[in-house]
């Protein structure tokens, strides 16, 4: 039995190396690879001094981001343990920290935008730890190494251009454009896309600059939740109470109905009180609990990253951040 366990557990770990080497060998050598995107990129209006100054000791994929690429863990933890691991107490005192220093800027970009200060600090604290954590690959390595392995390459050449024009038109010098393995970079941890789509200048000096300039990039997050739905003076979520007997079948983001319907389903609040009858509403149950009603600015944020476990994160640790009764 041993033997069998030991040869399985090889013959896997031969398929997955395999598969990362044929993902790479099946395309075009990684040299093909750069001068075909210099053509595409010159193509588009990047300067030549530009990209080469980008792709300068670029000689190879980088095997460190192919390693995490492949490896992304797969530990199913509970919500609440998930929860309270990334909006732990230090991070929580530190976001109170933050939205005491910041309050100036922080209420400007509230009202301008219409989204809560409470959620661009958590949004902050969530992704870099209110900067202090932004990560330290090369922007442009990750997404050429993603853009030339064949797994994804359409999502990542995509970012790789847009990566390309934000350094060409000076939004930010290459020794800064640093990130997490998959392209993910600022403050806020915008792929290149998204920071085209949302980023905002701010601070009016012609560069919108998520990595340098917090003005910039605080109002980059309330912008992106502006842009995708955001709902002023509305709740994100409730804990609520299920009856016995519930349908199951009820739970879930795709089932949406008013309130005062919900409560005639005989869903209760944990706190004791029901938001307006007439908001619509979702109920979900992630692993391990509790019972949330969900309501358009938790869809919000899981526009920014599509887990409820993280969406769920964000709106507790805003909660805590300003000291409110989830």
């Amino acid at each position: 039995m041993k033997i069998w366990k030991m040869l399985t557990t090889m013959t896997l770990l031969m398929t997955v190396t395999l598969s990362s080497h044929q993902a790479l060998a099946s395309q075009k050598s990684w040299p093909e690879f750069v001068k075909e995107v210099r053509a595409e990129a010159l193509s588009q209006g990047i300067r030549p001094e530009v990209f080469d100054r980008a792709f300068h000791g670029l000689k190879a994929p980088n095997k460190k981001v192919l390693r995490f690429d492949r490896t992304q863990p797969e530990k199913r933890l509970t919500f609440l343990k998930y929860r309270n691991t990334r909006a732990d107490a230090f991070r929580i005192k530190l976001g109170r920290q933050e939205l005491r220093k910041k309050q100036g800027i922080l209420h400007e970009i509230s009202r301008r935008y219409g989204v809560s200060e409470c959620f661009i600090v958590s949004l902050w604290g969530l992704e870099t730890s209110y900067g202090r954590f932004m990560g330290s690959f090369p922007v442009i390595k990750s997404l050429a190494t993603l853009a030339y392995d064949n797994r994804r390459s359409a999502f990542f050449r995509k970012q790789l251009f847009y990566a390309l024009h934000i350094l060409n038109n000076g939004h930010v010098k290459l020794k800064d454009f640093k990130g997490e393995w998959a392209g993910a970079s600022g403050h806020p941890q915008f792929l290149p896309s998204s920071w085209n789509n949302f980023a905002v200048d701010y601070d009016g000096d012609g560069r919108k600059d998520i990595w340098k300039t917090l003005p910039d990039a605080l109002a980059s997050i309330a912008n992106y939740l502006k842009q995708n739905g955001w709902q002023t003076n509305q709740p994100w979520a409730i804990v609520v109470n299920t009856p016995s007997g519930f349908d199951k079948e009820l739970m879930g983001r795709k089932v949406t109905k008013p309130v005062s319907e919900w409560e005639k389903l005989g869903i209760t609040s944990a706190s004791g009180h029901l938001p307006n009858g007439n908001l619509k509403a979702s109920i979900v149950r992630p692993y391990g609990g509790p019972t949330l009603m969900i309501f358009n600015n938790f869809k919000v944020i899981m526009k920014w990253n599509r887990s409820i476990y993280y969406a769920g994160t964000v709106g507790y640790m805003a909660e805590k951040v300003c000291k409110r009764s989830l």
